[in-house]
């Protein structure tokens, strides 16, 4: 099983295409899936970082960790997923409306002969249509985009992407951070009842400090901050170009955002409904006919219908 069926690919819908454009399209997306991963990743071990300083239970701060990860895999999922689009195809024309499908492969002229059908026969026609429309594909990359939709999916990531990269970078410096704590504290112990020593560097009986000697986030960002310098800010554009990278590709690359696997799984879907639209013309005329031999009966105080078949 592929990587990338993990973001929802499907290699058999490109079962058609030359065996060495098949392996690119996986490999394109076996990779964003590899990034998702690293992005999932980064956030889970970012938001465990924060569970401990906040709850100082390993358990808990795990299990935080896992959802929030899975969380913001899922969510980037759906970003990269949904940015996948025809505009800019001829496909477009066909995949909006089917009907205009329909018309052109005069299946509206159906609804009266296709009950004589057989449904492979229907399925056949269904896919000879859908081999027709493949060799009508043309794309033109320079269609404008729904920038709006993309500037909210770049915010969501960025904003993300500089929330998880303080938890990642506290893990990192957490001993140095430590070491600042202490300097603090000893600065304080003058002072054994200042708010600060008492309930924000002093641990509780039954919750001991685990990886930060402290119980604010927001002390342990100062600490960060003050200790790293500009090279947090470094540190912060490292991180966020990770998961930046996929949202990039993804609009960047006409390969990726209408490419060959785009294009096939839209033919898939317009040939499902295609045939589905044959068969429900198939039955819905046998089923008009069986309607047309039955007498109806109402009975309009108890607003029953009895029916009696006619026969020969």
């Amino acid at each position: 099983m592929p990587l990338s069926s993990q973001i929802g690919i499907d290699p058999k819908i490109m079962e058609k295409l030359p065996t060495d454009l098949i392996k690119r399209q996986v490999y394109i997306y076996n990779s964003l899936t590899l990034m998702l991963f690293v992005v999932g990743l980064i956030s889970a071990v970012s938001a465990t970082v924060y569970s401990l300083i906040l709850f100082h239970q390993w358990f808990l701060a795990i299990g935080i960790g896992i959802f929030i990860g899975a969380l913001v895999f899922n969510l980037y999922r759906l970003f990269l997923m949904t940015g996948l689009d025809l505009k800019g195809s001829t496909l477009d024309y066909y995949y909006t409306k089917h009907e205009n499908h329909y018309q052109e492969h005069n299946f509206y002229g159906l609804p009266g002969t296709a009950y004589q059908h057989a449904d492979e026969i229907l399925k056949g026609w269904a896919a000879g249509a859908k081999d027709q429309l493949r060799d009508k594909i043309h794309t033109n990359p320079s269609q404008p985009r729904n920038m709006f939709t993309i500037a909210v999916r770049v915010f969501v990531m960025a904003l993300l992407g500089v929330i998880f990269a303080n938890g990642l970078e506290i893990l990192m410096f957490s001993q140095q951070i430590n070491v600042s704590m202490a300097q603090l504290k000893d600065l304080l112990q003058q002072q054994p009842n200042d708010w600060t020593y008492k309930y924000i560097l002093t641990p509780s009986a039954d919750e001991p400090f685990i990886l930060i000697n402290a119980n604010s986030l927001l002390l342990t960002f100062d600490a960060l901050a003050a200790g790293l310098g500009k090279w947090k800010l470094i540190i912060d554009i490292l991180v966020l170009s990770i998961y930046m990278i996929p949202l990039i590709l993804i609009y960047r690359s006409p390969e990726i955002r209408h490419g060959a696997y785009v294009q096939e799984l839209a033919l898939h879907e317009i040939n499902k409904t295609t045939y589905h639209y044959l068969i429900t013309q198939k039955y819905c005329y046998t089923f008009s006919l069986q309607v047309k031999e039955m007498s109806l009966y109402f009975n309009k105080h108890s607003h029953e219908a009895r029916k009696n078949l006619t026969t020969n």
